[in-house]
């Protein structure tokens, strides 16, 4: 991740679907969008004719801009550049965000505050700048985000510049965004997909000079952690523990729960299922009473396989819940994240994983850098 995240950084890094990354695995129906909940604001009525309506007949409909457009990169989860967004935030608290990678591949996302739209749903909508129209598929990624993929679009993109609004419909729902600033925005957007700069590699990060911060996290970490809410959990520093002694690689901690993550090299003929396996079982025969485990079905997406699921320790002294998120990259890397506390607190525990498994699930759609 950059050292600098964008105002919507967390939206961002969830597009992770085409043409930025595979399709979704499951094709489920196609529905109309669901209405916006009791109490919302009702979005414009749709015109009763089936052509577009004129532009100058929607802008006064359309939301304006809160602010400044932000531009910036988003790295994918070996550090290395993914593609770059431009976003900003609406009235009524809707965010807009566009994104493109090296090979000019679009996507745009719509944040609609309080949505809850059924995850990885899909509709039948329709995209329109102006008078253009786009006939698209778009893709519920949480359940307050929709994305739309354009897949290489240089018409649209030049619309989306020059052109006074944007509008998404789908059968029962509308919504518009006046297009102002988005010249310099999208030209910018493009000049740093296209000049993104390959990401040091781990020797060079290594050799850096490390500077002190609030967060001694590596910068990928810091970002997801971010991106999962606990931007303000407490570093814990291993500096006096020797390292074969370190129970994880990084750590910190989130009132009584201890988090950590641990990532290591693996064979060719290491699977996740036996590598999830034999962790749980460690941690099931340290546990000094009674001991038992859940674990998720293994998940493959592009270029990665993920896995959840927690032990419970229950103990006369105190019972432990430890909640964990297992991931192993095509390049053979395991990565362990893990929150363990008081049953009590499972929560807590199990909140962080979901956060952190959602973060990966979408960072693990970005494609690769161009060679």
């Amino acid at each position: 991740m950059t050292a600098k995240a964008p105002l919507l950084a967390v939206l961002a890094a969830l597009l992770a679907v085409p043409a930025l990354a595979p399709a979704v695995a499951k094709d489920p129906p196609r529905a109309p969008l669901p209405q916006r909940k009791p109490g919302a604001a009702a979005p414009p009525a749709e015109p009763a004719k089936a052509e577009p309506p004129k532009a100058a007949e929607q802008t006064s409909a359309a939301l304006a801009s809160q602010g400044e457009w932000r531009v910036g990169p988003v790295n994918a989860l070996d550090g290395t550049f993914a593609y770059c967004v431009a976003e900003n935030r609406f009235t009524s608290g809707h965010g807009l965000i566009i994104a493109r990678n090296t090979p000019g591949e679009l996507n745009i996302a719509v944040a609609i505050p309080g949505a809850q739209l059924p995850q990885d749903q899909r509709w039948d909508v329709k995209v329109q700048v102006d008078e253009a129209v786009r006939e698209k598929v778009a893709v519920a990624m949480q359940p307050d985000l929709l994305v739309v993929p354009q897949g290489k679009d240089e018409e649209l993109f030049g619309l989306l510049q020059r052109g006074r609004q944007l509008t998404v419909l789908s059968a029962t729902d509308r919504v518009a965004f006046q297009l102002k600033g988005t010249g310099k925005a999208l030209a910018d957007l493009k000049t740093c997909a296209e000049k993104a700069e390959p990401a040091p590699t781990k020797k060079a990060a290594k050799d850096k000079p490390q500077t002190p911060s609030k967060t001694p996290f590596p910068d990928a970490l810091g970002e997801i952690l971010a991106q999962a809410g606990l931007r303000e959990v407490e570093p814990v520093s291993f500096t006096d523990v020797p390292e074969e002694k370190r129970p994880a690689d990084y750590a910190w901690r989130l009132g009584r729960v201890f988090g950590g993550v641990r990532e290591r090299t693996v064979g060719d003929d290491a699977t996740l299922a036996a590598l999830t396996d034999e962790y749980v079982g460690t941690l099931k025969a340290k546990c000094p009473g009674k001991a038992s485990a859940t674990l998720s079905a293994a998940e493959s997406l592009q270029g990665v396989e993920i896995r959840t699921g927690s032990v419970d320790c229950e103990s006369k002294e105190e019972s432990v819940h430890v909640a964990l998120t297992f991931y192993l990259t095509a390049s053979r890397l395991f990565t362990t994240f893990f929150h363990e506390g008081p049953a009590a607190d499972a929560a807590t525990s199990n909140k962080a994983r979901d956060n952190i498994t959602t973060v990966i699930r979408r960072l693990a759609g970005a494609p690769p850098p161009r060679p």
